[in-house]
């Protein structure tokens, strides 16, 4: 089993205050874990026409760094902010949108894994038309798209190894959808792995049941973890750092080739400041899952 480790600080929407000496001290905390990969859900606003070329250069910057410090890239894919806030696209627009995007920043980065869909439903709020438009709930639909993003990163990046991911318990609660989409999505050209997001043991149980009526034919990741969706209360401390042990006794059950916690600035602490200061100063700290989670890439849980 391999381990990644989520870059905050360089993902989705970055505010000024993450500037380049929080981005280097979120990542040196990070690569300390041991962690093989560290993961940037890449917020493609920067990018887009009137987008800030200082936060690009920013993400490029912890991008040098994660290479120089021997750790594998994986990209995963955010949408762009800008889409979230006010400049939602329909669905027709914002596919082109998507395979453009994945296109310019596998031609620009050259990640090791790109997970070019993160959660279909995760993109609801970017999508004018996601309610209304039939074509959203469509399989086939999002068949199609997956091998077009397939094919964009492949031709952009050929050593990029490609997959999906999906919310855990969505095999359970939207099974016509996603149990059809994610035994399809293995036979595309070029899908390398899928993930699972998984915040409950609901998820767990979700994904042992469908992987038991579903065998694989691909690599299973654990594209997302936590001991749930939001957890930032100081008192949760050592019950996370027991969640990380059991959860790896729990991708080792599943024989995940991936595990990766999502909620990093927790390894630091359950308070994250706000101001550039009081951030570097910040991700020096270790908290128990920091601890459990260190041991665990070391073997030693």
């Amino acid at each position: 089993m391999s381990f990644g480790v989520v870059d905050a600080s360089a993902s989705y929407g970055i505010p000024a205050y993450k500037n380049a000496a929080v981005q280097q001290a979120d990542l040196s905390m990070l690569v300390s874990t041991g962690a093989q990969c560290v993961r940037l859900d890449i917020g493609y606003a920067p990018w887009l026409p009137g987008g800030i070329a200082s936060q690009a250069q920013l993400v490029t910057a912890v991008v040098n760094s994660i290479r120089s410090q021997g750790r594998c890239l994986i990209i995963s894919d955010a949408g762009s902010e800008s889409y979230r806030n006010g400049g939602c696209l329909d669905w027709a627009q914002f596919k082109v949108a998507w395979i453009q995007r994945v296109a310019a920043l596998a031609a620009l980065f050259h990640p090791d894994y790109y997970i070019v869909i993160k959660e279909p439903g995760w993109y609801v709020p970017m999508i004018c038309d996601a309610a209304t438009n039939p074509l959203y709930q469509s399989v086939t639909d999002w068949l199609g798209l997956t091998q077009n993003l397939t094919n964009a990163v492949s031709t952009a990046s050929p050593s990029t190894q490609i997959g999906v991911a999906i919310a855990a318990g969505h095999t359970v609660t939207q099974p016509a959808f996603y149990i059809q989409y994610i035994n399809a999505v293995q036979q595309i050209s070029g899908i390398s792995f899928i993930g699972f997001d998984i915040y409950a043991l609901s998820d767990q149980v979700s994904v042992e049941h469908f992987l038991y009526n579903y065998p694989p034919s691909k690599p299973i990741w654990i594209a997302e973890s936590w001991s749930a969706p939001a957890p930032t209360k100081p008192g949760q401390g050592q019950s996370d750092a027991a969640w990380m042990e059991a959860f790896y006794s729990y991708a080792q059950l599943i024989n995940a080739k991936m595990l990766i916690p999502f909620y990093t600035d927790l390894f630091s602490g359950y308070i994250v400041p706000t101001t550039s200061s009081a951030l570097v100063n910040f991700y020096h700290g270790r908290s128990p899952v920091y601890t459990e989670f260190h041991n665990v890439v070391a073997g030693t849980p």
